[in-house]
């Protein structure tokens, strides 16, 4: 039903629309996107933090990536849409698939005008498509229940934790515009990017402190705007966006502003709801490199955040293993609901960073997987549970998977457990002359899998917002060459650390720490780089087969644990917490 009244909308347009696009996407193309922008789950059922939906006349497809063919598999089962496995060999792009089944590049294609950013509509007509969007949104019409704009409080994020305020923060972006040719100003409108530059916290989208809004910094010195919810601002709030020259101004106010106005530079992912923009307009933001360099406040308070997010993960480990040692009955859902209740009693959380992976034996081979009451497994004594999880604290985000041992294990559990682990310990030791990118370092978490057979589909390592966004780039550790990952790494960036194996119906593993890139010692061939590991967690040495492990790494593992213990044996109260601590941190012998 859905789709046809999706197909009869677009018929009574003019001109007719043959293909229409639902992207995962909101105005400000954030990754995780609030209720009103969920059009592609509400139509597909497909729900995956990342696809695009294509319906044409008579066809209907979704493409999403390798973390996700398994889900969208099993969901989009019995639906008219195809399953098209981005990236795969053979797999058609989407502008190719259009053409293909509008037989000619005079196909009408569109989609709503607040989730289609100019950067997929320069794709579309490349492959010579004729591209039309208008005020009118499908979903609209089709959607009768659809949610409404999102309105949470907004807060001030603390400035000792910034490590920069405001205004500073401001009035280097606008020289940086100046300097990059914007005559007038900048629209902003990644939500991260607002939220840290203006060193302001919301409630708007789920596990994201980041709140809908677009923001245009002057570099006039004419005065800053910005459009939001502001019913929802907290006294601090104002008082800060008064003392930077900031006005606020309705949400919705931000297109009929800026209407017009031709000195005016928008980012490559605005979206065609600003009908008005000459492409040669758009930049690069200037914001998102300086973000993702984490000033030494941001630092410790990342370093605060594991602290805390350790002890909780201490706490759930010796539970678990009580659970399982008693016998209990323990499902997907009681492992996700225990681990966020332990962190909810930690200091300054707020939510998870994200939504916990929880997948007992097969379910682990989904990489992307999310248990519900109805589809959770009972974990049993035996077998692995990959669990992927993290916090939002007001001092700094986490992101830690570990791998955990539910009983015996087959030798390939074993085999594979211990060929992620050599991988992630390669990653994390290594040492690399400035300038390197993500893209050269990535072999190093791939050698040991690469060598006996295995590999991944999902990148290596992602950036991590200092109480912002758990994803961020524009960094990362990947083996497929894309833009971002020709940024080098830089004293002061996170990135995670995540190499798995997924067997397909059998089990899966994950092995992921939080690493801060800091600056090492300069030599006769240059300034070199190092990693330091933030995240506070011991590995579960059960399944690991030891044979396979050098003395280097058994090395490696205890100088971890060692400092895992330091930290976290402080601020464990309770005795048993600390002497499973003490326990599952005992060294390994080197020979």
């Amino acid at each position: 039903m859905k789709l046809q009244a999706l197909r009869r909308w677009m018929e009574e347009q003019v001109p007719a629309i043959d293909a229409y696009l639902i992207p995962t996407a909101d105005p400000h193309q954030s990754e995780y996107i609030a209720p009103r922008w969920q059009c592609r789950e509400w139509l597909t059922g497909f729900t995956g933090s990342a696809g695009l939906a294509v319906v044409t006349r008579d066809k209907a497809a979704l493409w999403t990536d390798s973390r996700y063919w398994l889900q969208a598999e099993t969901e989009l089962a019995g639906s008219a849409f195809i399953l098209m496995r981005d990236g795969e060999s053979g797999v058609p792009s989407p502008e190719a698939w259009i053409a293909a089944q509008t037989k000619g590049t005079k196909a009408v294609v569109s989609g709503p005008a607040d989730m289609i950013s100019y950067e997929q509509s320069r794709t579309l007509t490349e492959a010579g498509l004729t591209v039309a969007f208008t005020d009118a949104d499908a979903f609209d019409a089709i959607w009768t229940e659809r949610p409404t704009l999102p309105a949470g409080r907004i807060d001030v994020h603390d400035e000792s934790l910034a490590g920069t305020t405001a205004h500073d923060k401001l009035s280097l972006t606008a020289r940086l515009l100046s300097d990059a040719g914007c005559p007038g100003g900048f629209l902003f409108n990644d939500l991260s990017d607002i939220a840290w530059l203006l060193n302001l916290r919301g409630r708007d989208v789920t596990y994201n402190p980041v709140f809908y809004a677009y923001l245009y910094v002057s570099t006039r010195g004419e005065g800053h705007l910005l459009f939001t919810h502001s019913q929802d601002l907290s006294p601090a709030a104002r008082r800060r966006l008064e003392s930077c020259g900031v006005e606020v101004k309705p949400y919705e106010a931000a297109v009929s502003c800026m209407e017009g106005r031709t000195d005016v530079g928008y980012a490559p992912s605005a979206t065609h709801v600003f009908h008005h923009i000459d492409e040669s307009r758009l930049l690069p933001s200037v914001v998102e490199p300086l973000r993702a360099v984490k000033h030494e406040a941001e630092q410790e308070g990342f370093r605060e955040a594991m602290r805390r997010d350790g002890v909780a993960m201490v706490q759930f480990m010796r539970w678990m293993d009580e659970q399982m040692e008693a016998g209990a009955t323990l499902t997907e859902v009681d492992i996700d609901e225990r681990l966020t209740t332990l962190r909810a009693a930690q200091d300054g959380f707020e939510q998870p960073s994200f939504a916990t992976i929880a997948g007992y034996g097969p379910h682990g081979a989904i990489v992307h997987y999310e248990a519900t009451p109805e589809t959770a497994a009972t974990l049993r004594p035996q077998s692995l549970l990959l669990l992927d999880s993290g916090g939002q604290y007001d001092c700094g985000t986490t992101d830690i998977t570990r791998t955990l041992a539910c009983g015996p294990l087959s030798d390939e559990e074993r085999r594979v457990y211990t060929l992620v682990l050599k991988g992630h310990l390669a990653l994390s030791r290594q040492h690399f002359p400035e300038g390197t990118t993500g893209i050269q370092l990535d072999l190093a978490a791939r050698s040991a899998l690469w060598n006996a057979g295995y590999d991944f589909g999902h990148g290596t390592g992602h950036g991590v917002g200092a109480h912002l966004c758990v994803h961020e780039g524009p960094h990362q550790i990947r083996k497929n060459l894309r833009a971002c990952t020709t940024l080098p790494l830089r004293d002061g960036m996170t990135v995670t650390n995540e190499p798995g194996v997924y067997v397909e119906g059998r089990f899966g593993v994950r092995i992921e720490n939080v690493l801060l890139v800091k600056r090492d010692a300069t030599t006769a061939f240059g300034s070199f780089m190092r990693f330091e590991t933030l995240t506070l967690c011991p590995y579960d040495l059960r399944p690991v087969d030891l044979n396979l492990l050098t003395a280097d790494e058994k090395a490696q593992i205890n100088d971890y644990h060692q400092e895992v213990r330091r930290q976290l044996l402080p601020r464990l109260d309770n005795e048993q917490d600390r002497r499973w601590l003490t326990a599952h941190t005992e060294p390994l012998a080197l020979d």
